[in-house]
């Protein structure tokens, strides 16, 4: 009986598919190569002293950063505005912050970042922007403190998310965890989360 045998691919095949995953290698490579030298870029670029550290805006969004910027600082606090994942976790490495506010009306994604903080620094709160309430609730199921409705979110709540999470360390938002509206109670009430337990 007469056997048939597969042939061996050609060698010039063979030798595209080795480049292809030397090609792959070297651009994962170097992306991770970048991605070490952001803290040293950072250091480079602006130097230690001239980050503010306390609160971070991730956004590219000038009117935002504008927004934001005014009532950090009114409420006493520094705030610095990385606009990548990227940036933002190499300042995280070298600056400390109490909190971070992402913008999620964007085609990048962050989860990097959210995971990042979860899993090296889970005592910075995290406050999501985002474009609905449906948005907002996936936000706060993976770990954000609490969330803002969009790019024209009503500064008055940003003010009360600063409050709550900083000065009254609350864990996360009573009231948009269980679908309410913000109204300030835990601000002007000062409800605790011990407070917040006994009304559950």
């Amino acid at each position: 009986m007469k056997k048939f045998f597969k042939p061996l691919p050609d060698l010039d095949e063979r030798l595209d598919k080795v480049n292809e995953q030397m090609r792959r290698a070297r651009r994962t490579l170097d992306w991770r190569t970048r991605e070490a030298r952001v803290p040293l870029d950072i250091q480079e670029d602006f130097g230690i002293s001239e980050l503010q550290g306390g609160v971070m805006l991730v956004s590219r969004d000038g009117y935002l950063h504008d927004k934001v910027r005014n009532l950090i600082r009114s409420e006493g606090y520094g705030c610095d505005f990385p606009e990548r994942s990227s940036e933002a976790i190499g300042l995280l490495k070298i600056q400390k912050y109490r909190m971070v506010i992402v913008d999620q009306n964007t085609r990048f994604s962050r989860s990097r970042l959210i995971e990042f903080i979860k899993k090296y620094q889970p005592h910075v709160k995290i406050v999501s922007i985002v474009r609905n309430d449906h948005e907002g609730r996936q936000a706060m199921r993976a770990g954000s403190y609490s969330y803002l409705l969009g790019r024209g979110f009503d500064p008055e709540q940003l003010r009360t998310c600063l409050t709550s999470a900083i000065k009254l360390n609350h864990h996360a938002c009573w009231l948009l965890t269980h679908g309410e509206r913000c109204n300030r109670s835990c601000v002007d009430d000062f409800q605790s989360d011990e407070d917040f337990a006994e009304i559950e």
